[in-house]
């Protein structure tokens, strides 16, 4: 084809090269046609690539929700010394207690409150706990640390959160956190030792499950030994499919259908997880029991003294408030006063020791008896209570408790030295800080040593390995093991002479009890080498030793 100019002149010819009208619309067409396709492709992927998003979030938070209720309730009741071990129980909530950081103290973030309800709407619905925990970080749990705390419930209908309760420790105010979210329904189920449901008078469907709504009575929180739970949690967003519908019916009472319709039918996506958990700490004596705590346990020298605090709980872990007597025993200390009166279900005693050993461990008990069916029935707990006398100190903190300059230290003057974070004695003269605990009567004490030059005739290094009594009295004496330099003349260290000295420090006199003579031929007392000095009170003896570290310690018995 030809197209020509109004002169005649041919501009173009397209021959064969190019297309028609009709060919031009076909061509439009059929890429409209593959770009729908391509779109709907594209479009389908994302709707299917939503919705396994949704499935798997909507897993997790069903496996989450599983997994947190299941560890509050296997733990419940775990190292409490006072109150219930479950706080409140129903169909929707519960309420535990339980030591989760294992330090023997219940902080009010160890109240474990867990409940079903909507967000930031108007409660429906409130109940009551009353915990015991530590208000005055004290590390102990008073039997006055206790108050009432209501929680409210917003129950509008699913979806709900799961939210945990924290009780103030300032006030009688909650903080709620959500814990596990879209939650359409939390049915709670409880069991006694017989596998009964509770609580004892509820309606049973044909499964036997109890028909919620239902709240246990304080008597029956403390028979829950066996919990079900059943959990219905659905999809954050709707299908992107419009004709899906998940259609289904809601346990008749539960909290879903006691706050809306007993049905769903909705583009939502739901799963259901069931589980069954079995509280490990609720194997407790149905007429109660006694417990036991020391403050402070373990007990640090210079303190000789530990308070023993017995509790006389019943099933319910409340105290009982009969007048009884309890007896305390020891295995070692002096325990008084032996026989206490139970006053509103708690008595103390006093646990001494005198420090006969560095370290000791004394097993405490407790018993008394109560009536129970019309018999007498012995109730007994022990507890292990520690002394511990023993110093492992780098100094960088200052003395640690038990370790006091001696009042004829100079002012501003400390005859200890701290290096490198180590503990160091002078390079010579006294260090009459290293007393130790005054009380101990069989200890040891060491230092390692190193010489870095050469010592002046007289120069001694040393350790105080026993201090009076009463360190304002300076007419007292004390012990000291030291090395001695008796013979250092010329700059030939090998030739030097050192004597090893147990010494009675009078004042300002020195009696020397006994000596040894360090040869250079047998001793030899380097620089740069490591060496350990070392002073053992055994009762009414005294030992020094002085050896390169290296080498083996020397007998407490030399030949």
């Amino acid at each position: 084809m030809k197209i020509k100019n109004k002169t005649g002149e041919r501009v173009l010819n397209l021959g064969e090269k190019g297309f028609t009208l009709i060919e031009i619309m076909v061509g439009s067409a059929v890429a409209i046609f593959l770009f729908a396709l391509v779109s709907g492709i594209i479009k389908s992927q994302g709707n299917i690539f939503s919705r396994q998003l949704s499935l798997t979030q909507m897993e997790t938070n069903g496996r989450a929700a599983v997994d947190f209720l299941s560890r509050s309730i296997q733990n419940a009741g775990y190292n409490i010394s006072r109150g219930s071990k479950f706080l409140a129980a129903s169909d929707h909530y519960i309420s535990t207690v339980f030591d989760e950081n294992d330090d023997g103290v219940i902080q009010n973030n160890e109240i474990i409150t867990l409940s079903v309800s909507n967000i930031a709407k108007q409660d429906t619905e409130t109940f009551t706990i009353t915990p015991y925990f530590d208000f005055d970080d004290d590390g102990q749990v008073d039997n006055t640390e206790t108050q009432d705390y209501e929680i409210g419930l917003a129950l509008h209908g699913p979806p709900f959160n799961i939210y945990q309760f924290t009780p103030s420790k300032n006030d009688i105010s909650i903080v709620k956190n959500a814990v596990v979210r879209n939650i359409d329904n939390l049915v709670i189920r409880y069991f006694d030792k017989n596998n009964s449901p509770l609580p004892e008078e509820v309606s049973l469907d044909a499964n036997g499950f109890a028909i919620p709504p239902y709240i246990l009575s304080k008597a029956e929180l403390s028979q829950i030994r066996k919990i079900e739970f059943e959990i219905i949690v659905r999809s954050s967003d709707e299908d992107p499919n419009e004709s899906f519908v998940d259609s289904g019916t809601y346990l008749i009472g539960s909290i879903a259908a006691q706050s809306g319709s007993n049905s769903y039918s909705d583009r939502y996506h739901r799963s259901f997880f069931k589980a069954v958990s079995s509280p490990r700490n609720l194997v407790t004596a149905s007429f109660g029991k006694i417990l036991l705590s020391a403050n402070p346990n373990p007990i640090y020298c210079p303190q000789s003294k530990t308070v023993i605090t017995a509790n006389l709980v019943n099933l319910e872990g409340d105290q009982v408030s009969d007048e009884l007597e309890v007896i305390f025993n020891a295995s070692g200390g002096d325990m008084n006063p032996k026989t206490a009166l139970l006053f509103r279900g708690e008595t103390t005693s006093a646990l001494n020791y005198d420090w006969a050993s560095p370290i000791f461990t004394s097993t405490v008990s407790a018993s008394t008896q109560i009536e129970f069916e019309g018999k007498n029935i012995a109730i007994y707990n022990a507890i292990p209570v520690t002394f511990d006398g023993q110093f492992l100190d780098d100094f960088d903190s200052g003395l640690k408790p038990g370790w006091i300059e001696h009042p004829k230290s100079s002012p501003g003057f400390s005859r200890w030295v701290v290096k490198e974070g180590k503990y160091k004695t002078r390079e010579t003269g006294e260090n009459e800080s290293i007393n130790g605990c005054e009380l101990l009567r069989n200890y040891e004490a060491l230092v390692n040593i190193q010489k870095s030059t050469n010592h002046a005739e007289g120069d001694y290094f040393g350790l105080i390995i026993r201090s009076p009594s009463d360190l304002n009295n300076t007419t007292s004496g004390y012990y000291m093991v030291r090395v001695v330099c008796f013979s250092c003349e010329g700059t030939n260290s090998s030739n030097h002479r050192y004597r090893l000295e147990l010494v009675d420090k009078q004042g300002a006199f020195d009696s020397i009890l006994t000596s040894v003579d360090l040869e250079p031929s047998e001793f030899s007392f380097l620089a740069g080498e490591d060496y350990t000095l070392k002073a053992i009170v055994a009762d009414d003896v005294l030992i020094g030793k002085f050896w390169k570290s290296s080498e083996l310690e020397p007998s407490d018995n030399p030949a």
